[in-house]
C-alpha cells in the first residue's frame, strides 16, 4: 500500500492526508456486512481540489467470513465523499438506483477526530463511501 501511495504522490501529485492504518475494531465488519473484517487504509487527496477536495482511498481488507469478491478486484477502488447531511445523502443515493452495502457506523480516529460513514452501491455495483464528521454524541 505505501509503494502504490507512494505512486500517486508521485506521478500524480497527491497529497496523503491519513497515513497508513489498521482498522480492527469491528467498525469496518459492520459497515461492509462482513463478520470479522478488518481493513488497511492510506487516504491520498487528489491534487488541486483543495482542503476539501476528493480522496483516493488505497486499502485492503482482511479476515471476515464471507469475503465478498468486491474486496479483492484488482483495480478496484470505491468512491468516497464528504456530506454535510448524511441520512438524506443515503436517501438520495437509494432513490436514485442505489443500494445499501452495510450499516451506518461511527469511528474515532488515533487523533480523536470521529467520523460517521457508510458503504453503499451505485446502479452499476461501484460502492460509495458517504461521510461526514460525527457530531459530538
Amino acid at each position: 500500500m505505501e509503494a502504490l501511495a507512494g505512486f500517486y504522490e508521485e506521478a500524480i501529485d497527491c497529497e496523503t492526508v491519513v497515513p497508513t492504518r489498521d482498522i480492527t475494531d469491528g467498525v469496518v465488519a459492520r459497515a461492509v456486512g462482513v463478520p470479522g473484517a478488518d481493513l488497511k487504509l492510506t487516504v491520498l487527496r487528489l491534487p488541486g481540489r483543495g482542503e476539501h477536495g476528493p480522496v483516493l482511498e488505497i486499502y485492503s481488507v482482511s479476515g471476515g467470513e464471507p469475503v465478498p469478491d468486491w474486496h479483492y478486484v484488482p483495480g478496484q477502488g470505491q468512491l468516497a465523499f464528504e456530506v454535510e447531511d448524511l441520512e438524506s445523502s443515503i436517501r438520495r443515493v437509494i432513490a436514485a438506483g442505489g443500494s445499501s452495502l452495510g450499516e451506518v457506523v461511527r469511528w474515532q480516529a488515533p487523533s480523536g477526530a470521529e467520523a460517521r460513514f457508510v458503504y453503499l452501491r451505485d446502479p452499476e455495483d461501484n460502492i460509495i463511501d458517504l461521510w461526514t464528521k460525527a457530531d459530538p454524541a
